[in-house]
């Protein structure tokens, strides 16, 4: 036999033995997987490769030594992470990972604060920095409808021109509601004068409300709609600097890591679940922010090297 027909052979034998995972509605651009599993009598967790097909083979994958360890989570652009049970078992197999559609949210924006125009371009700004940078790092979400409604001449609008402190609770969020409006089921916006004394901070109640000072910059709303996401500050993790989005004071933000992803996708309380209902039975799992977990990936867990930051 010629050696190049064992050559052959030999890739064949080597083919059949990988397990694969098989992609489909990608958005043909780079798929990031977090596998776990075992391989090799080592436990994976979060084990990640980056692929540019629409497949990723791995070399005898056998089930962890907890069953339900078992998963993948893979991410793209302008899809919504998908994760899912991976049985594995001493045998070849493959597995169907197909992402879902984007995830259009509705969002009401309330311009309070005037003048109204001005203002309202200043909200469609920040739509578009918050919508490039989710493409960019892979949220897979988008606003859609994104409606703008002028509150300035409401006669109760100057009473809210200077937001309080938003931790004090819904003792300062119903005003804004009852007085302005609200738009249930949709994520509002409030666009005022001040926010805790100043006209370039944000508050978000970590769920459908949102209030915005009238000079913050234009990625400030990515960081508020991430605490929406149920995401918290960063600030004080050696892992993370001011580029990432929930960086506590920043004008630099533009990055998410995979961990955080994971988070804003399966919490449940984050809105894109308790508001929008955007992942029908889909998994939701309650992870940590300072550490990982059996099931959850650690907050830095980064597929893509990011922010001065590698891959890891």
């Amino acid at each position: 036999m010629r050696s190049s027909t064992i050559s052959v052979l030999l890739l064949a034998l080597f083919a059949a033995a990988c397990d694969t995972l098989r992609f489909s509605n990608g958005s043909g651009q780079p798929i990031g997987v977090m596998v776990d599993g075992q391989n090799g009598g080592t436990n994976w967790h979060d084990h990640s490769v980056i692929t540019t097909t629409t497949s990723a083979s791995f070399d005898n994958i056998n089930s962890a030594v907890a069953p339900s360890l078992n998963e993948v989570a893979a991410f793209t652009n302008n899809r919504p992470p998908k994760q899912m049970a991976a049985p594995w078992t001493g045998a070849t197999e493959a597995f169907d990972v197909s992402f879902a559609n984007r995830i259009q949210i509705p969002v009401t924006v309330w311009i309070v604060k005037g003048p109204f125009a001005a203002q309202r371009t200043h909200a469609i700004e920040a739509c578009i920095r918050t919508s490039a940078i989710w493409y960019a790092e892979r949220m897979g979400v988008d606003f859609s409808p994104f409606q703008v409604k002028d509150a300035t001449a409401d006669p109760d609008a100057p009473a809210h021109f200077a937001f309080p402190n938003g931790d004090a609770g819904d003792v300062v969020w119903a005003p804004l509601r009852t007085d302005i409006g609200f738009d249930a089921g949709r994520l509002n916006i409030y666009w005022v004068d001040t926010v805790n004394g100043a006209t370039t901070s944000g508050w978000s109640n970590f769920g459908a409300q949102i209030a915005m000072g009238r000079q913050t910059g234009d990625e400030l709303l990515s960081h508020e709609i991430g605490h929406a996401f149920s995401l918290t500050h960063t600030d004080g993790n050696a892992n993370f600097n001011d580029e990432n989005i929930m960086w506590s004071a920043s004008n630099a933000r533009q990055f998410i890591t995979e961990g955080q992803l994971f988070r804003a996708h399966l919490n449940p309380g984050s809105i894109i679940n308790a508001v929008y209902n955007a992942r029908p039975g889909e998994t939701t799992r309650t992870c940590a922010f300072g550490v990982g977990g059996p099931q959850c990936p650690v907050i830095q867990k980064r597929i893509w090297a990011g922010g001065g930051f590698a891959a890891n």
